[in-house]
């Protein structure tokens, strides 16, 4: 049985923990040892089951080690696989018993996909994207490090590497979502989206702080 080890020990890192746990009860799979984080103090006053067991930038993967990316932001998890890849770790893929995957949905390494998720036919993953019981029409493509957070809905869009979509949004039919993206809570896109910008609102708009 391998070792799991989930790196990022914030919000979405213990989601993951709860969602190992899960996978775990139905069928025994890993030896759970806990959360790599940079920021030690991270768990300080918080109830958790396991605990912070080393730094990601200092951990030396073992053969009997996998992982599972518990970071959502999508530049922190590909600064996160840059480190620990190069070092030989593996990570796995998580999808909760009670997300629905139609048929001919290919699903990259190091993806996350938590319960009341739906994923269409024929729709592409790529590796180290969130789904946080979000809805994804078939046909559909998710770049690398993508996150796609709470009742999301995307129809078949094409979302670039490390975009990110709030809670609620909805990206419309065949539009096209640039590298670095980011789409706000509740936003409504009609339109496509051009690399590394922030977009808000009904219709969704450019939004600079």
């Amino acid at each position: 049985m391998k070792d799991l080890i989930i790196v990022g020990a914030g919000g979405f890192g213990r989601e993951a923990l709860t969602l190992a746990k899960t996978l775990n009860s139905i069928e025994p799979r890993w030896n759970i040892k806990g959360f790599l984080s940079d920021i030690p103090d991270t768990l300080d006053g918080i109830k958790c089951s396991h605990s912070i067991i080393g730094t990601i930038v200092d951990w030396q993967p073992s053969e009997n080690e996998v992982f599972v990316m518990g970071i959502s932001s999508p530049a922190g998890k590909e600064k996160v696989a840059n480190v620990l890849k190069p070092k030989g770790a593996v990570f796995e893929t998580l999808i909760h018993p009670y997300a629905l995957i139609s048929e001919n949905v290919e699903i990259g390494e190091g993806c996350v996909i938590a319960g009341r998720s739906s994923i269409g036919t024929c729709t592409v993953l790529g590796d180290f994207v969130h789904l946080a019981g979000s809805m994804v029409g078939e046909d559909a493509v998710i770049g690398d490090y993508s996150t796609v957070t709470g009742y999301a809905n995307i129809t078949n869009a094409h979302l670039g590497k490390r975009v990110f979509v709030g809670s609620h949004a909805v990206i419309l039919n065949k539009r096209k979502i640039g590298d670095d993206a980011y789409i706000c809570a509740g936003s409504i896109v009609f339109n496509n989206v051009k690399p590394g910008i922030k977009v808000f609102g009904n219709p969704a708009k450019r939004f600079d702080l």
